[in-house]
């Protein structure tokens, strides 16, 4: 039994190869193309779900080909990748890893390994942040709290740190959140009675500011958008949104955000024009846009709902903003609104709990059961191109990664590169 995402749970044997299974297969491995443009972080190289312009065509209307497929650990952690090498977080008995693979066969590269085990009933076993890359260095975040710094290219801990307390209250889920490389600081958003938001040198670990502001951690990562021609470090903590000036760490402005049924706050923000941002969430609360202005006298900052809507409640998955329009999952629903007013354009079909992409003018959705759908990105009426099983059956809330044609995606027991190139 799991869960899935609606609350509901799942029954069901896993369909998972084993490891000699998966060796014994034939698989497409024509000489590998650049992949020099790194997937550098949680959800793309700009943190917003947008895959780079592609230099090799694809076709989305056939199915990909295999590269390679070899079974992984359990954890939600996404997947980046560094040059030549796919790296995410996995579950190996009682060790949490960090683990590169050959982007060439999918062979093991190298690991780091922490004696740490994350477990709750609802969402499962396994490490839930994603690494972050930066000038060749990779910043984990472990379950139990610490902080390393790593070598991309060979698995080296330069250093390690932890920033977590023995009295540390964790989220009811784990620690979701992946490590924000800004300005050659490390900014985490873990939560705290009396500093919430806390920077440190990307070279030494050593911390350098901490917010004013507190309160308890939730699921969303911290992510710097560009607001009223400001860096506005944007956070959440249970029950409100808040700006902080990411130099600094000084509160610019919060807002009250609360969320039926644990109060938490899982979706990233969006910033849908210079002066407003989209905030959403599930459990019946839907999306509400916010407009932010300055007085100029007193240098306050004042925050107002422009509108509210009930069709976009997102979960965990995390819309995508493309030329005025967003389209994310309401639960499970995919749907359209217009960002400058909330007006629902359209509802599509339903694709279960799953994480979105944008590349060449389409939707990629890998749902939560490991089928990959491709929609057209538009708003005049719901266009699906194709839908078809990519991984096993087990549940999947791994984001994947692309790179010039290739599709990297994981569940809890399969890693797996697609070659959609032509």
């Amino acid at each position: 039994m799991e869960w899935r995402g609606g609350m509901i749970p799942h029954f069901g044997f896993s369909k998972g190869k084993t490891l000699n299974d998966e060796r014994s297969r034939d698989f497409y491995r024509p000489p590998l193309r650049d992949t020099s443009e790194n997937w550098n972080q949680f959800r793309g190289p700009e943190r917003n779900g947008h895959i780079p312009l592609q230099s090799v065509s694809t076709d989305w209307t056939k199915p990909p080909k295999t590269r390679w497929s070899t079974p992984c650990g359990l954890g939600h952690s996404s997947i980046i990748t560094s040059g030549r090498l796919a790296i995410t977080m996995e579950q190996d008995q009682d060790q949490e890893i960090l683990i590169a693979r050959s982007f060439e066969d999918g062979q093991e590269a190298w690991r780091v390994a922490e004696k740490t085990k994350w477990h709750d009933m609802l969402s499962g076993t396994g490490p839930r942040s994603t690494p972050t890359l930066h000038n060749g260095k990779l910043y984990t975040l472990f379950s139990h709290g610490k902080l390393s710094r790593v070598d991309a290219s060979s698995g080296n801990v330069e250093w390690s740190i932890q920033v977590t307390s023995e009295s540390y209250e964790f989220p009811e889920w784990g620690l979701a959140i992946s490590p924000l490389i800004w300005n050659d600081m490390i900014i985490l958003s873990l939560g705290g009675e009396k500093s919430a938001i806390k920077a440190y040198l990307i070279n030494s670990g050593e911390q350098i500011w901490q917010s004013e502001v507190s309160g308890k951690a939730v699921y969303l990562s911290p992510e710097v958008l560009r607001l009223l021609d400001e860096d506005h470090l944007i956070v959440s903590l249970v029950g409100k949104i808040v700006s902080l000036d990411p130099m600094n760490g000084k509160t610019l402005w919060e807002k009250p955000w609360k969320i039926f049924m644990n109060n938490v706050q899982i979706v990233q923000p969006i910033a849908v024009s210079n002066d407003s941002i989209v905030m959403a969430a599930g459990y019946g609360k839907g999306a509400e846009c916010f407009s932010i202005s300055r007085d100029e006298e007193s240098k306050k900052y004042r925050v107002q709902s422009s509108w509210k809507s009930k069709d976009l409640k997102a979960k965990f998955s995390n819309p995508i903003l493309k030329d005025g329009y967003l389209y994310g999952l309401s639960e499970n629903l995919l749907v359209c609104l217009e960002a400058k007013t909330g007006k629902l354009m359209w509802r599509g079909k339903k694709y279960s709990y799953g994480r979105i992409l944008l590349v060449d003018q389409k939707l990629l959705i890998l749902g939560h059961s490991g089928v990959l759908s491709v929609i057209d990105s538009t708003p005049e009426e719901f266009r699906e191109i194709s839908s078809r099983q990519l991984l096993s059956n087990a549940r999947c809330w791994n984001g994947p990664a692309f790179v010039n044609g290739y599709l990297l995606a994981r569940n809890g027991e399969q890693i797996a590169c697609f070659d959609f190139g032509k």
